[in-house]
């Protein structure tokens, strides 16, 4: 129809007052105006729906019923709805609901409200102005039996669950009671109807038993009752040996016979309607909500959980309800009752389920896991292992997050770590350790900014520990159970839930904390995970007869344009945030208690006072103290203190490592397996501690944990973990003064000595012996460097060294020879390795370099300046001028003057020498040299004669360009007999040594027969701390040295005279 038409049957329309005239163009209007999006169009910018608005007064059912069809088709649209809505739509529309029985009049009217209901802005109007909408829709579900009404009823009221003041009226008027009561009518068995009455299962709490299971004692089966005597014991107490229970029942989901699925096509679309309807009811966190929904003795639960079996048409939707529940604290205990989490099990073991459910049912099982009971069901039925398999194959980060957070609870489970380690616990958790460290930079702290760096909570306790330790315990438990925190943790036994992780587009629950003063306090939430589970999109069910009704087309979805205030502006702040970390560590509240007192206890043994933040620090400085990053080490004692910060944060997805770390941690420090040991495990919790600001993490308990066991001694002593562990010593190359290196390094020696101690055991010798007699060779050679490594006990290292000829081993890997002499190459890695274990070998018997006190600190040398004002010779002064001459390398004789009165002022030598004519160097004014003296030698040598006859000479000589002229200078004090001159070279020279000069110094000191340079120089080849490389391109120079023997020899005795038992 054109335009004119379409104006011209709506004159008439608006003109007629006969009943029969006024329906049958309504009928015409319905068939051939709104069947088009055009149509509908035209119609609306007519006035149409003002029009048929103004009709819904008119007393006439059969009208009535056409104009519901009508507006029902046309409010699909926004803008008619708006239109509809301006127009006084709402206030006939409820009316007509309540007051005509007509299942046809309901239909159709529960339908258009279903419509306009899904938008916001009428929402909110209709829960503010039209109060007896939920009596209304209430009252449907309870007065009539037509199944086309109870399904566009249900689908009303899911519409308008979203509006609180609607909600809270429902809820008081039994609305979800009467749902789950009508799924019950349709799917209750006949033939084995459930006798849900309270004589059936009197005093159900008192006689239920329960299983308590004990890690040191058989276990006890007692009441209910006393169970919940026992658990409040428990809670005053942090010594406790129960590690689970397990409520006893009868009921289990594959068993029931009392439940069976529907058949008729309306009752089908009826379930649909319903499931939908409870999915959106509890996704409202409230103990009310739990308890309509569970029903009496659990019928409408266990009915649900029926509806999840493995041939239902009905088990999405229904593993949805089951998920929003598990996120409910008050539904917990029911679920369990109802075999929940076997029915999951089963599930996810057996059935073929798509990724949705999958993902349903893994998260059902991860939220439940944090009961004990639970985690024993799990344990049992093997979803444990289905969990590790599912953790494996995980890519998307939210479901990862999920399992991490099931994981997490098995942390204090001893029942369980050996199926999670035999299924690849350690490594799949590695796995996700290496993923968030390849994202990380390095961030470390210099020495600088130690004064300036952000405390921890701990730190600002040890700063008032001397008040603290005068308080007693009583006292400190009076001031706890006071205090809001103690308020905020029972509310956190209470609710365990309240922070459980959820997300809009992966179907995650709503973990609004619940008010319990209010059964209506949490927000519903609207989940749109499976797009063809969910009504986001604006639709209308189709509820007329097939032949007045056409095929509906869905139009695209629209916003609001005028969003109306909320009446609670903290409903509109919650957040429906991934919020898991705070989940975590939720259980640990009741140890807030227990922390304080040992942190007060540890401050009363004496420990530094750390300086508070400066008060003047911006807020942001003092707010990252707080902040959960990949950085800074949660202490035990900070955990309580973050948890009340992160409430609102990703923490988790964000950065999963603190809790993957304290999981490791617990398990490690109970349980040993070859997983433990991988090079890979360690390889990424060293990195851990080697990218952190505070290197002594969760990552170096864990790895200190792994070392402790002593089964796991000889898998670490047959790879390189030593090598590894001292590699990561090593401080980043453009990290200069910085704190985080040095504290690794401390770390690392730490580590190495810890494996130091088991290696000195009878057990580790035996291990030692046994592999150095035995295995293969690469395995001797790598073992034998181990041992320079980690071994410090004297008279063990004799034994080794010597008698079990290690060092002369260790040696030829350095020199790459073997023990007949001949050449022998080996892994140029082994060989730094080796070089490394002899230095670390020389630190821990003290081998070192000596200084004196001089009067020179060795750090400012490089910095001193030579006072060139002091001149050697004075070209134009009359004084007579002596000349040297030397012969350098090449044959050349060279020439050297200087004033004669400087060397008679300066040495007795000389002076006797010039001192008149009884010699012929006084005769010519010249000296012969025979001697190998450089030019820059004699110089210097000259040089520190005038500082010495001007006073300025310390016992520390200045620099020279090159060791070589502090040689000769030596030299050449010894011959001319200038002790003054001589101690301060030498202490220049011992102060300069490094590895390229040290066998220049240890080759003259052997010729020379100077024994404070000999014993300097071959120490320094010990215990110089330089690369490993490095050293043995040192090492190698030396062993072909003339004075190759002397130098082996030197070595050799050095290390005895230290190792050797009579020392004393």
């Amino acid at each position: 129809m054109d335009r004119g038409q379409v104006a011209s049957l709506l004159e008439e329309l608006r003109a007629t007052q006969d009943k029969a005239t006024m329906y049958r163009k309504l009928v015409k209007i319905r068939m051939d105006v709104i069947g088009t999006e055009a149509g509908v169009e035209m119609f609306y910018s007519l006035g149409g729906i003002r029009l048929l608005v103004a009709l819904m007064s008119k007393p006439y059912e059969k009208v009535l019923e056409v104009v519901l069809s009508i507006l029902g088709n046309t409010c699909m649209r926004k803008d008619c709805a708006k239109q509809a809505h301006e127009h006084g739509i709402l206030t006939p529309l409820i009316s007509i609901i309540s007051n005509i029985p007509n299942p046809a009049i309901q239909c159709r009217g529960c339908r258009l409200l279903g419509n306009l209901a899904q938008f916001p802005a009428i929402t909110y109007v209709i829960g503010k102005d039209c109060s007896n909408t939920a009596y209304a829709l209430t009252s449907i579900l309870s007065e009539t039996n037509n199944t086309a009404v109870l399904i566009m009823a249900i689908r009303a009221i899911r519409q308008l669950w979203n509006e609180k003041a609607i909600r809270s009226l429902m809820i008081s008027q039994g609305c979800i009671k009467k749902i789950v009561g009508l799924l019950l009518k349709f799917a209750r068995n006949e033939a084995k109807a459930l006798e849900c009455t309270s004589e059936e299962e009197p005093h159900e709490d008192e006689t239920e038993k329960v299983v308590i299971k004990r890690m040191h004692a058989p276990d006890r089966t007692v009441t209910r009752e006393k169970f919940k005597n026992i658990v409040r014991h428990m809670e005053n107490s942090h010594h406790c040996d129960i590690v689970g229970y397990q409520v006893i029942k009868s009921y289990r989901w594959k068993d029931s016979q009392d439940f069976k699925m529907p058949e008729a096509k309306e009752t089908v679309e009826l379930f649909i309607g319903i499931l939908k309807c409870l999915q959106m009811v509890t996704t409202t966190i409230s103990a009310q909500v739990a308890q309509e929904v569970y029903d009496e003795n659990g019928c409408g639960m266990k009915c649900v959980v029926f509806l999840c079996s493995e041939t239902s048409q009905f088990r999405a939707l229904a593993l949805k309800i089951i998920f929003n529940l598990a996120s409910n604290p008050d539904a917990i205990d029911k679920l369990t009752a109802c075999d929940v989490i076997t029915m999951a099990s089963d599930l996810i073991m057996y059935a073929n389920l798509d990724d949705s459910e999958k993902r349903f049912c893994t998260s059902v099982i991860c939220l439940l896991a944090k009961e004990a009971c639970n985690r024993g069901h799990i344990r049992r039925s093997g979803a444990l292992q289905a969990l590790m398999k599912l953790a494996k194959q995980c890519f998307e980060k939210r479901e990862l997050s999920m399992i991490l957070y099931a994981l997490y609870q098995y942390r204090f489970d001893n029942l369980s770590f050996d199926i999670l380690l035999s299924n690849g616990l350690v490594s799949f958790l590695v796995g996700v350790l290496n993923d968030i460290i390849s994202e990380k930079q390095v961030n470390h702290i210099k020495h600088d900014d130690e004064e300036t760096m952000n405390t921890s909570v701990y730190s600002k306790r040890r700063s008032s520990s001397q008040k603290a330790s005068q308080k007693k315990r009583s006292d400190e438990l009076f001031n706890y159970k006071g205090s809001n925190y103690y308020r905020q943790s029972k509310m956190a036994k209470l609710d365990p839930y309240c922070s459980a992780p959820e997300s809009p587009e992966s179907g995650y629950a709503s973990t609004s904390t619940r008010n319990p003063s209010s059964l209506t306090s949490s927000p519903a939430r609207i989940d749109d995970l499976e797009e063809d589970l969910e009504d986001n999109d604006i639709y209308s069910p189709v509820c007329s007869d097939a032949e007045e009704e056409e095929p509906q087309e869905n139009p695209e979805p629209t916003t609001s344009s005028s969003q109306p205030e909320p009446a609670d502006e903290a409903e509109d702040t919650r957040t429906t945030e991934f919020d898991i970390l705070a989940y975590l560590y939720d259980d640990n509240s009741n140890t807030y208690l227990t922390n304080e007192m040992a942190a007060t206890d540890l401050d009363c043994d004496g420990g530094e006072e750390e300086d508070p933040p400066p008060a003047t620090a911006p807020k942001g400085e003092k707010r990252l103290r707080n902040q959960v990053s990949f950085d800074d080490t949660i202490d035990d004692n900070e955990i309580h203190d973050i948890e009340l910060e992160i409430v609102s944060s990703k923490a988790f997805e964000k950065n999963a490592m603190q809790p993957i770390l304290t999981l490791l941690w617990s398990i490690s420090k109970s349980h040993r397996g070859l997983e433990f040991v991988q090079p890979d495990t360690l390889a990424t919790l060293l990195k851990i501690c080697k990218l952190s600001k505070k290197p002594r993490s969760r990552a170096y308990q864990i790895i200190a944990n792994i070392i402790k066991h002593v089964d796991h001694f000889l898998p670490l002593l047959k790879q390189d973990f030593v090598f590894r562990l001292h590699e990561f010593k090593l401080p980043h190359t453009a990290h200069s003064r910085c704190w985080s290196c040095d504290e690794m390094k401390s770390a690392c020696n730490e580590l190495m000595s810890l494996f130091g101690n088991i290696a000195e055991t009878g057990y580790g010798q035996g291990e030692i012996a046994h592999i150095l007699r035995t295995a293969e060779r690469t395995q001797q050679l790598q073992v034998s460097i181990i041992v320079t490594f980690v071994i410090r006990d004297s008279k063990l290292l004799h034994k080794l060294l010597f008698d079990m000829k290690i060092l002369n081993t260790v040696m030829n890997i350095i020199l790459n020879e073997n023990d007949e002499g001949g050449e022998e190459l080996h892994d140029q890695r082994l060989s730094a390795a080796a070089c490394s274990g002899i230095t670390t070998l020389a630190q821990n018997l003290s081998i070192c370099g000596e200084e004196e006190d001089t009067g020179t600190p060795s750090e400012t040398l490089e910095a001193k300046e030579f006072d060139n004002t002091l001149t050697i010779c004075d070209e134009s002064s009359a004084e007579e001028k002596v000349t040297f001459k030397v012969t350098n390398a090449a044959g050349v004789v060279e020439s050297v003057r200087v004033n004669k009165s400087l060397l008679i002022q300066g040495s007795d030598v000389f002076e006797r020498m010039f001192d008149g004519d009884h010699f012929v160097e006084a005769k010519n004014n010249e000296v012969h040299l025979r001697e190998a003296i450089s030019v820059d030698g004699l110089r210097y040598f000259f040089y520190l004669i005038r500082l010495q006859t001007v006073n300025k000479l310390t016992g520390m000589a200045p620099p020279p360009k090159a060791i070589g002229s502090s040689l000769d200078a030596l030299s050449l004090s010894q011959k001319y007999m200038l002790p003054a001159v001589e101690r301060s070279v030498q202490n220049i020279i011992k102060t300069l040594l490094n590895d390229d000069c040290v066998l220049n110094v240890f080759e003259w000191s052997l010729k020379n027969y100077n024994q404070e340079l000999l014993v300097a120089s071959t120490y320094y080849f010990l215990y110089a701390d330089i690369s490993g490389a490095a050293k043995c391109k040192l090492f190698r120079a030396a062993n072909k040295s003339p004075y190759q023997k002397e130098w082996r020899r030197l070595m050799n005795e050095t290390i005895l005279f230290r190792v050797q038992p009579n020392l004393e």
